[in-house]
């Protein structure tokens, strides 16, 4: 299951949670299977250069195998170096026996000897001297954090290097779960005892933040809605309360930010241009208005008093969440990127009422998508100022990262 999600990410272009979902829609799994095929998915993603580094250390050519024989031989090597809990011969003899799959391709006797040179190993594997062997720092860097070099280069260049550091350390970690429990029928009950929790991160209103991998004895039907904590708090960070309603969520999605405001009796309506997002903040939040519309070019029902915008981006902020994200992005996205934000931010600005405000909200570790982007709208409209700035600290316990800002129009 967990190959087939990986080919379908990395070949096809699905996203890793739908490719996932398709793959463990096939009948009955147990919840334990689902597990692991997610944590097998979900980790080689996060240390793919890394493990592609360590095999190409005892295989000659790794492009000779296809594309589905190198998804195996390196999701097994994940298991031997970073799953304790599998024993390496078990994963030395599900790799063997996928191998034989291919007729004709004699690979048994390959991935037998090098699956059990890579778990020979040991501490070796994760010292970060293995790594440097003949590289330069950029080099050392991309192999060791996973990452493609054009995106080390871009953080490193931004940030410097003690952010940057912090950045690609975190993104190799899974993000923080968060929840909300904003319109549970078991609100006030769950939240007493959640609150009380040692291993707790943060509390924002209905909103927490808990270690990534917590579990949940019998989970309540309906289940709580899981949000981002760190989307939370760029939210909070742009003072929502005063914002002049009604506010248009123009970039609904599945309605996390909606929540969010209708949690602080704000009077709020959505719009997205996927009906099956809209499908379901619908079911989760019935009483909101909702349309289907492009934020870049349609027209709201009504004209607001402050718009919403979680613009699309490249989504390096949330690697952690979207580990595929690294893989498929490439430089030449970012720019197409900010002219579909500048074309959402001119179409707020033409549907705003006078003295109403845009909050936007971006994902990403990139200035030409956060600051750059508002630099220039604000030199090129005289009537818009900056009145708040925000972004996720690079220490953030919650391994994902979020950009803010307000915008008032006068």
């Amino acid at each position: 299951m967990a190959l087939e999600a990986l080919f379908r990410c990395l070949m096809n272009k699905q996203d890793i949670q739908a490719a996932l979902d398709v793959a463990l829609s096939s009948g009955e799994i147990d919840p334990r299977d689902a597990g692991l095929a997610t944590e097998l998915s979900y980790g080689y993603l996060r240390y793919k250069k890394r493990i592609e580094y360590v095999l190409s250390r005892f295989l000659k050519d790794p492009s000779k195998l296809t594309p589905k024989m190198r998804l195996a031989i390196g999701v097994a090597a994940y298991e031997i170096l970073f799953l304790d809990k599998v024993p390496a011969y078990a994963s030395v003899d599900w790799a063997v026996e996928f191998s034989k799959s291919k007729p004709g391709a004699r690979l048994a006797g390959l991935f037998n000897a090098v699956l059990r040179r890579v778990s020979e190993l040991g501490d070796t594997a994760h010292d970060p001297d293995f790594f440097r062997k003949d590289a330069s720092l950029p080099e050392f860097l991309s192999r060791w954090y996973s990452c493609p070099q054009w995106l080390v280069d871009l953080w490193w260049r931004e940030y410097g290097e003690k952010d940057a550091t912090q950045y690609l350390e975190a993104q190799l970690k899974a993000p923080a779960l968060g929840f909300n429990l904003y319109g549970h029928p078991e609100a006030e009950e769950l939240y007493g005892e959640i609150a009380g929790w040692p291993e707790i991160i943060d509390i924002e209103g209905m909103s927490f933040a808990l270690p990534a991998g917590t579990s949940f004895e019998g989970e309540p039907d309906p289940p709580m809605s899981r949000q981002s904590f760190a989307a939370r708090q760029a939210v909070e960070a742009l003072d929502p309360e005063t914002w002049n309603s009604p506010i248009w969520d123009a970039c609904a999605g599945r309605g996390g930010k909606t929540r969010i405001l209708l949690e602080k009796d704000m009077s709020v309506f959505a719009s997205d241009p996927h009906r099956g997002r809209l499908a379901a903040l619908q079911r989760e939040l019935p009483d909101v208005e909702t349309f289907v519309a492009n934020a870049a070019t349609d027209s709201p029902p009504k004209k607001p008093g402050s718009i919403l915008l979680d613009l699309p981006c490249s989504g390096l902020g949330v690697l952690s969440r979207r580990p595929d994200t690294k893989w498929k992005r490439k430089p030449h996205d970012l720019a197409d990127l900010t002219r579909l934000q500048t074309e959402i931010l001119q179409n707020a600005y033409d549907h705003l009422l006078p003295g109403g405000e845009i909050a936007i909200i971006t994902c990403t570790l990139n200035p030409e998508e956060n600051e750059g982007l508002i630099e220039k709208f604000v030199s090129a409209h005289p009537k818009v100022s900056v009145k708040k700035e925000w972004t996720t600290p690079p220490n953030s316990p919650l391994n994902e990262f979020f950009y803010a800002t307000l915008l008032k129009v006068n």
